[in-house]
């Protein structure tokens, strides 16, 4: 929080999740296409739409970032995608969400601790500040709320085989998520599969 972070590292993450976020929203409708309950499709489709909409907002906040849909992605980039992808097109609606979580979930909890970290003042005089506005707002919550309502539903609905599943494509999605960071952070491009 105290504006040390590379800023061509911040470039290449951004330029990165310029790439994830058409992905994340593809997997997020296939999944809702999925969906027998019209109230959480319609969530999910929101959701995905919002997903969408946050490059418009990297836009907005870093147009000296260079995001372009023609930049190449990263390995580890490939594999999240791929796996969320796979799971969303191959697997249950279930397993599909929790492959995807650990992403929404992160994003929550690294905003919720950095703000607890810092005064208004100390955001305003960021170069992050738009990053975080756009994480730390009332609708990037919502959408992640909605998320955790939605999976947390059918995490209780699963009988125990499924519940099961469920944490494998969550530790799954958790760990591409962290190898995902650790590769931003370190400019390393480790070898992962994605499934």
């Amino acid at each position: 929080m105290n504006s040390t972070l590379n800023y061509e590292k911040f470039k290449f993450y951004l330029q990165q999740g310029f790439l994830y976020l058409v992905d994340c929203t593809r997997a997020l409708l296939v999944i809702a296409a999925k969906v027998n309950d019209v109230e959480i499709m319609n969530s999910l489709i929101n959701v995905a739409r919002g997903t969408f909409d946050v490059r418009k907002q990297y836009e907005k906040y870093f147009e000296d970032c260079d995001l372009s849909d023609n930049h190449k992605k990263s390995r580890t980039c490939s594999a999240f995608t791929d796996f969320f992808m796979c799971a969303a097109y191959h697997n249950s609606v279930a397993e599909a969400l929790a492959a995807s979580y650990p992403c929404f979930n992160i994003y929550q909890i690294v905003v919720h601790h950095m703000m607890n970290k810092v005064t208004p003042r100390e955001v305003k005089n960021n170069k992050y500040e738009g990053w975080i506005d756009i994480y730390n707002s009332k609708t990037m919550n919502a959408a992640i709320d909605e998320v955790t309502n939605i999976t947390n539903k059918l995490y209780k609905e699963a009988d125990e085989y499924e519940k099961k599943r469920m944490r494998e494509f969550f530790k799954r999605g958790l760990e591409l998520e962290l190898v995902f960071w650790d590769e931003v952070y370190y400019f390393n491009t480790p070898m992962v599969k994605a499934c």
